[in-house]
C-alpha cells in the first residue's frame, strides 16, 4: 500500500505529527528506507519523538528527495507530501504539497479553461492537520471534474487571511451542495 511522505523541518514540531490517519509514512532519513518490508514508520509511540534527518530543511530540500524516494519505492504515493513545520506546532496546521506533471492535452473546465493552469510545479494548501487525509484523497484519488475546479481554479478564493485552505468548502463545492462559481 502506498502513503504520503510525512516531512518534519521544526524541532519545535517534533510533537506536531499526530495526524488521526495512516495516510502518512513518517520520513527519519535523508539514507532512505532500509527495506521495503517496514520502510518508514507510520505512527510514533506515546511521547515518542519525531526524530529526522530534515529538521531544517526547507520545503524544496522535501520535495526534492520525494521525487527522488518515488521514482526508487513503490510505496511512496507520487507527487504529494506532507510537512510539519514550526507553524504547525502554533497552529495545528500542515502543509500538503502536491506536485503537478504536465498533462497533454490539458483538462479543460468550463468557465476557469485548463486546470491547473500551470503544470511541473509543486500547488501548497496549508490546511488543518486533521483534514490531512482528506486533501490527500481529494488530490489524489477524486476524479478531477469533481475537485480540481476547487483545489485549482479557486485556490486563492478558498485560502483565508492566514493562508488556510478551506477544505470544507472545497469539499462541498466538489459534491455540488454548493454551486460552483466561475472565475472571471
Amino acid at each position: 500500500m502506498t502513503r504520503t511522505l510525512l516531512f518534519c523541518v521544526a524541532e519545535e514540531a517534533k510533537g506536531a505529527t499526530g495526524i488521526p490517519s495512516r495516510i502518512f509514512w513518517l520520513v527519519e532519513s535523508r539514507a532512505g528506507p532500509s527495506n521495503n518490508d517496514h520502510p518508514f514508520k507510520l505512527e510514533l509511540k506515546e511521547n515518542e519523538a519525531f526524530e529526522t534527518d530534515f529538521i531544517g530543511a526547507s520545503q524544496q530540500d522535501c520535495q526534492q528527495w520525494a521525487i527522488e524516494q518515488q521514482n526508487r519505492y513503490k510505496f511512496i504515493e507520487q507527487n504529494i507530501i506532507g510537512i510539519v513545520d514550526a507553524r504547525s506546532a502554533k497552529d495545528g496546521t500542515i502543509l500538503m504539497s502536491h506536485f503537478f506533471e504536465k498533462i497533454d492535452p490539458p483538462f479543460e473546465f468550463e468557465g476557469y479553461g485548463p486546470l491547473p493552469e500551470e503544470n511541473d510545479i509543486w500547488y501548497d494548501y496549508r490546511i488543518p492537520r486533521e483534514r490531512a487525509a482528506d486533501v490527500n484523497s481529494a488530490l489524489m484519488f477524486v476524479a478531477p471534474d469533481c475537485t480540481w475546479p476547487a483545489y485549482f481554479g479557486l485556490k486563492e478564493q478558498l485560502t483565508d487571511e492566514h493562508g488556510v485552505f478551506d477544505v470544507a468548502r472545497a469539499e462541498r463545492l466538489a459534491i455540488r451542495e454548493e454551486a460552483v462559481p466561475k472565475v472571471d
